[in-house]
Formats: C-alpha cells, structure tokens, sequence
C-alpha cells in the first residue's frame, strides 16, 4: 500500500510547512516529546545525525516504509535529500535549548483549532491572520517563525520530516530549526480532517515575540 506524497514549502517571516497527504495518525502527537525533539536536535546535531543514518535505511527508492507501518510514504527527493541532511549537520555546532514560552504555545494552538475546524493548510488563518498576528493578539510581538507539520505519525517523525525537509528548496523548516537566535518555543498537536494529525510551532527571539530590549529591531532571517 502507498499513501501520499510528502509535500513541504516555506516562506514569509520564517515560516514553513511539512504534509504527508491522508497519513492517519497512529497516537496522539505529544507537543512535550516533539519540543524535546527539537531540542536534542538542536544541542546534538552529531547524535541527531547517526539517528538519521538508520532512517535512510527505510528508504526503497523515493519510497520510504517506516518499521512500524504497513505502507509505503512516497517523498519528492528519496534517500538523498536524508544523505544530504546528514552532511549539513555534520558541519552544525551544538545550540543552546529552546525555553518553552505559554504565549507561543497558546499561539498555536489558536491555529491549531481553526485548522481542525477547517481543514486548511498553512501559515495563514481562516480570518486572514498570519502568525505574528496571533501573536500579537495575546499581547506579544510579531518577531516569531512557525513550522508546521501534517501527517506525522509521531513527535519523533514530525521533527524529522521538519529537519529532513523533502521537497523544500531552501530548507527552510531546517534553518528554522537550526538558528541560534531563536531561543523560545511554544507547540500544539492534534487531528487534522485532511492530514489526519498537525503540529504547530510557533518560536520567537523572546518568550513573547517582541524584540530584545536594546537591540536593532530586524526580521528574523534565514
């Protein structure tokens, strides 16, 4: 049996998304487990990396057969987009651990829900609003990037999908992940009625996405 096809793009202030189309779910997605991902990611890209050498051992040509599913995810660029992630980390340096910040986490979760009520895709709301707007809206600021991932079966396989970045030009999921000058991050998991599960992040400079006091206030680039 084959499912889907995984599907990723990025853009505006830091933002991305990863799917894998009709995936359902196999557990509900812990936000602690996925947020510790990101973490032992981030502040052991060497041990992430090996973590990684084992993955790209379920790959088939494009098709990747998880050990624990009984079907096959078809990817855009199969076995050498993991070998290439694999380089990238070899030359990354540990970073320091993302604080977790209740204003973000509430800020995706926001999103969360109005995706769950109306099956869409993206960064953008069904009112229009992009991330910094929700932000904003619990009394923060708009310094903030947000991954987002669609079809996880995992906390595990979402970050990696993330990370990975099949089908993403500019590995902007990764480089997300990956920049040291955001520090905090906020999460919510759940259903999704296309996707069958979502994660959002949300990540800011600051707890609250306002800018450091002192500093020039610039957009958090790639």
């Amino acid at each position: 049996m084959q499912i889907g096809l995984r599907m990723a793009a990025a853009g505006l202030t830091l933002l991305a998304i990863s799917a894998v189309d009709a995936v359902p779910p196999i557990r509900p997605i812990d936000t602690h487990i996925l947020l510790d991902q990101l973490n032992s990611a981030r502040s052991d890209p060497q041990s992430y990396r090996r973590d990684l050498q084992q993955y790209r051992g379920w790959f088939h040509g494009d098709l990747l057969r998880y050990p624990s599913i009984d079907y096959d995810i078809e990817t855009e660029e199969g076995v050498a987009v993991v070998d290439e992630t694999i380089a990238w980390l070899g030359r990354r340096s540990p970073l320091a651990r993302i604080e977790p910040s209740p204003l973000l986490a509430k800020a995706a979760a926001a999103h969360l829900a109005d995706q769950a009520r109306t099956g869409a895709q993206g960064h953008a709301g069904s009112d229009g609003s992009a991330p910094g707007d929700r932000v904003r809206r619990l009394g923060g600021g708009t310094y903030v990037a947000e991954i987002i991932s669609y079809g996880s079966i995992d906390a595990v396989d979402a970050m990696r999908q993330l990370i990975v970045d099949d089908g993403v030009a500019d590995r902007g999921h990764r480089e997300i992940i990956y920049s040291a000058e955001l520090r905090f991050a906020g999460a919510a998991c759940g259903p999704h009625p296309v996707y069958g599960s979502m994660c959002v992040i949300d990540l800011g400079v600051t707890p609250d996405g306002t800018w450091p006091a002192g500093g020039s206030a610039r957009r958090v680039a790639r």
